[in-house]
C-alpha cells in the first residue's frame, strides 16, 4: 500500500498509517508516514483464531475457513476500536483498507466515512466472503451500523492489483473493481543490496526465500539448499530478520545465505526464484518477469502455484515432494526451458499495462469528495 500512498501525498495529500505496532516502527515510521498503532500482532492473532474450538474441528487443508475466522473473526473486531481512535485523532477524509483488514469498513462506517478495499493479490473465493461476512456482522451491530455484505469490503471501491490472467473468475461479481498495478516496495530507508551482487559469477542467479511467516518451516531451505548448493547456480538465500544464517551451517562460495535483502533491487540480477508463493513475492517476481518454483505452505499460496503453473510462468511441488532431488530438478527446468521465461515476461507486460498509482488517485479524491 505504500507505493498507493506515495502517490497520494505527491498530489498534495497526507496519509497516516494505522497497523499493529510492530509495524509501524519497522516499516512505516522509516518512510516518513504518520503511523498509529491498531490492532493486534499477526501472531497473537494466529495464536487466538488457533485456540477457538470452531477452528481446532477444522480440516487442515481447509484454509478459506481458517483464513475467516483469523481476519473476520479474530482480528477485525479486535482492531476496531484502535482504528476508531485513530480516525478521531487525525480526522481523515477516506480510510483505505487491506481487503482482509475488516476493521476497515466498520470503523470507517461508525464515523461516517467513505472507504476503499486494497487487494494483495488474487480475489479468495466466495466461500471466504460469505464466512467472513457472517463472522464480522456482530461487530458491525456492535459499533452501531447495519452489516454489509463481505464485511463491506467491496462497497464502494476495490482497488485490484492482481494481473487479470492470475485473477480468480469470482472478481466478476465485484462491480467496484478498478486495476491498480502491483508496484514491489521492500525499502523503508536507505537498504541497498550487498555489493558482492554485481560481482557474481556469470551463471544463472536462483533467489530463495519463504517470506516472513514460513520462513520458520522445518526442513524447506535444507531440502533446496541440498539439491543447488552443488549445481552450476549462484544461490542467494534470505531466511528471515529473525533467523541467524549460521543456522544453516557452511555453505560453498555459490551460495550466500543473508537475513535480508530487497527483493525489489536484487531481481534485476535473478534469473528464477523459488519461494513460498506469498502474493508479494510472487507479484514482485513477475514484475521483473522472472519464472518461479514454488513450495506452497499455506493460504493463498496453493492457488497462486496453480494458477502460476497453469500459465507456464512457474513449476510447483507439493509439501511432501520438496526434496534434493526434486528442488534441482524443478530448477533445471525452469532455467533450461525459455518457455517458462518467456510466459513470465507476458505477465511482466501485463502488469506494467496497469495503472500506476497516480493513475488511482483521482479516484481516491473523488471518493474522498
Amino acid at each position: 500500500m505504500v507505493p498507493l500512498a506515495r502517490a497520494v501525498v505527491s498530489d498534495g495529500h497526507e496519509v497516516a498509517f494505522a497497523t499493529a505496532e510492530r509495524f509501524c516502527r519497522r516499516v512505516i515510521e522509516p518512510t516518513g508516514f504518520p503511523a498509529f498503532a491498531a490492532g493486534l500482532s499477526p501472531l497473537v492473532v494466529e495464536d487466538e483464531t488457533m485456540s477457538r474450538p470452531e477452528v481446532a474441528a477444522l480440516d487442515h487443508a481447509d484454509v478459506w475457513r481458517f483464513g475467516a475466522h483469523m481476519f473476520a473473526g479474530v482480528a477485525g473486531p479486535a482492531k476496531v476500536a484502535d482504528l476508531v481512535g485513530a480516525i478521531d485523532a487525525w480526522k481523515p477524509d477516506l480510510v483505505v483498507h487491506d481487503v482482509i483488514d475488516f476493521a476497515g469498513p466498520v470503523a470507517a462506517a461508525h464515523r461516517g466515512l467513505p472507504w476503499a478495499g486494497h487487494s494483495f493479490g488474487a480475489l479468495q473465493p466466495e466461500e471466504f466472503w460469505h464466512m467472513a461476512g457472517d463472522l464480522v456482522a456482530p461487530t458491525w451491530r456492535e459499533w452501531e451500523v447495519e452489516p454489509l455484505a463481505a464485511g463491506g469490503v467491496f462497497d464502494q471501491l476495490y482497488l485490484d492489483i492482481c494481473p487479470p490472467s492470475l485473477q480468480a473468475s469470482n472478481i466478476a461479481s465485484v462491480p467496484t473493481a478498478r486495476a491498480l498495478r502491483p508496484v514491489p516496495f521492500d525499502t523503508s530507508g536507505d537498504e541497498d543490496i550487498p555489493e558482492w551482487v554485481s560481482s557474481l559469477p556469470g551463471q544463472p542467479t536462483v533467489y530463495v526465500t519463504m517470506g516472513t511467516v514460513f520462513n520458520g518451516t522445518p526442513g524447506v531451505f535444507e531440502a533446496v539448499l541440498g539439491g543447488l548448493r552443488e549445481a552450476p547456480y549462484n544461490v542467494i538465500v534470505t531466511i528471515g530478520r529473525d533467523r541467524d544464517p549460521a543456522e544453516l551451517g557452511p555453505q560453498p562460495p555459490n551460495v550466500h545465505v543473508e537475513r535480508w535483502i530487497p527483493q525489489s533491487l536484487l531481481f534485476a540480477h535473478c534469473d528464477v526464484v523459488v519461494c513460498h508463493g506469498g502474493s508479494g513475492t510472487v507479484l514482485a517476481a513477475l514484475s521483473h518477469g522472472l519464472p518461479l518454483l514454488i513450495l506452497p505452505q499455506g493460504a493463498d499460496q496453493f492457488r497462486n502455484a496453480e494458477r502460476g503453473v497453469a500459465l507456464g510462468a512457474a513449476r510447483a511441488l507439493a509439501e511432501e515432494d520438496v526434496d534434493a532431488v526434486a528442488v534441482r530438478r524443478e530448477v533445471d527446468e525452469l532455467v533450461g526451458q525459455p518457455d517458462h521465461r518467456t510466459a513470465a515476461d507476458r505477465l511482466r507486460h501485463e502488469i506494467e499495462g496497469m495503472p500506476a498509482p497516480a493513475a488511482v488517485v483521482p479516484r481516491l479524491e473523488a471518493l474522498a469528495r
